[in-house]
């Protein structure tokens, strides 16, 4: 299991949401992708993409507006 991270402080949709598709599609089974994130519309579109896909994920707001979200890859 390897653990990838992916900033995206500052950035909007749906510009978080295709960087980490892209991520996860070169991810293996067991890999967790952590996104940070301060757009709280992005993190609604990773939670909902992540379920969709079948993904594990979890999201925690570790500051106040920044929210990170983890998606391990089955």
């Amino acid at each position: 299991m390897a653990i990838h991270y992916l900033d995206m402080l500052g950035e909007i949709c749906p510009h978080p949401l295709h960087m980490a598709q892209a991520k996860m599609d070169k991810l293996k089974s067991g890999d967790v992708l952590v996104i940070e994130s301060d757009f709280s519309r992005s993190v609604r579109n990773l939670l909902a993409w992540a379920d969709k896909q079948g993904y594990k994920f979890d999201v925690e707001e570790v500051e106040k507006g920044i929210w990170q979200v983890k998606i391990t890859k089955c």
